[in-house]
């Protein structure tokens, strides 16, 4: 039994135990991940009218992964055959998620894809204590179930069914939450600079392959399409997992889900600003709720680790 705590320490990681100031700008890091992503949504909803799917995101991923290439090189050459199973294997869990994702939002509709995407905030620590019997604090638990509430009052309208499309977005937000804890095991294990490059190259190449096999879709989708896939590509592709690959090596995995979970605010605030939604009293309360659980979960983690640090991570 204590072989097995000592195992699931090391398969989280996460660090709480960092100074003060690191952690700060580790969570600071996640948050601004989460707000590229969501302020890119109008950008991705553009270009995800103009070309297939997997196309989408096999250049928008490509465009990451060849800006970075000449930074990872070295990096990559020093990584040793553990060190490339990381950085894959974390990459088919994103490509994973994704495909998932985009298959469920075939027949179900976006705020119930919102939705069940957002329960990975439960979902990681939920994980997290079947597997290593390691669970939050109460208040963490509190704030995690109070974010869900949150984002239940922003995205659920109507009558909630569950069909094909709400099961392969369930199992897309699994994947989600596994990516989540394998960034969290590999960013302190793995330079950051080859850790993101091998996920970027993943899930390009699989995606690639994967529009090419079943969509055909045109080479050159048009200048406004392309325009849209390199912002998406450098912005949310390299800068924002840069970022949570190192604001994951000082920050608890639960925390670091519930503070980039927060994307799913930032985009409706966009979607809110463009017109595509409206702001209601509603849509208020359950951003207060959001930020109200965020709050308690930061908080909580801060009284209890939620597991021991890890030793000092590998440089950039």
């Amino acid at each position: 039994m204590s072989g097995l705590k000592g195992l699931s320490t090391r398969l989280i990681g996460g660090g709480p135990g960092a100074p003060r100031r690191v952690r700060l700008l580790a969570e600071t890091a996640l948050v601004i991940a989460g707000v590229i992503w969501g302020g890119n949504f109008v950008l991705v909803k553009y270009a995800m009218g103009e070309m297939p799917p997997l196309y989408y995101l096999g250049l928008r991923f490509l465009v990451g992964a060849v800006l970075l290439a000449p930074f990872s090189i070295g990096r990559l050459r020093r990584l040793n055959r553990e060190g490339w199973m990381i950085g894959c294997g974390v990459g088919v869990l994103l490509f994973a998620g994704f495909v998932l994702q985009t298959i469920g939002l075939q027949s179900t509709s976006p705020g119930v894809s919102g939705f069940l995407t957002s329960l990975y905030v439960i979902m990681v620590p939920l994980i997290i204590g079947l597997f290593t019997g390691r669970w939050p604090s109460p208040m963490v638990g509190i704030g995690v179930i109070v974010v869900a509430g949150g984002f239940a009052l922003l995205s659920l309208y109507g009558e909630l069914t569950f069909g094909w499309g709400e099961l392969f977005t369930v199992l897309a937000t699994i994947f989600w939450a596994l990516h989540i804890l394998g960034v969290g095991y590999g960013s302190s294990r793995i330079s950051a600079i080859a850790f993101v490059q091998l996920q970027l190259t993943v899930c390009a190449v699989l995606s690639l392959a994967g529009s090419f096999a079943f969509e055909q879709p045109a080479v050159f989708p048009g200048w406004g399409a392309m325009g849209a896939v390199l912002w998406t590509g450098v912005m949310g592709g390299l800068v924002a997992y840069m970022l949570m690959a190192l604001g994951q090596r000082h920050t608890p995995p639960t925390l670091a889900g519930v503070l980039m979970s927060l994307e799913a605010v930032f985009a409706l605030m966009v979607s809110i600003a463009v017109g595509y939604d409206s702001l209601t009293l509603r849509t208020l309360f359950g951003f207060a709720l959001v930020f109200a659980g965020t709050t308690l979960a930061r908080l909580g983690s801060e009284e209890t680790a939620e597991l021991a640090a890890e030793p000092a991570p590998p440089a950039p």
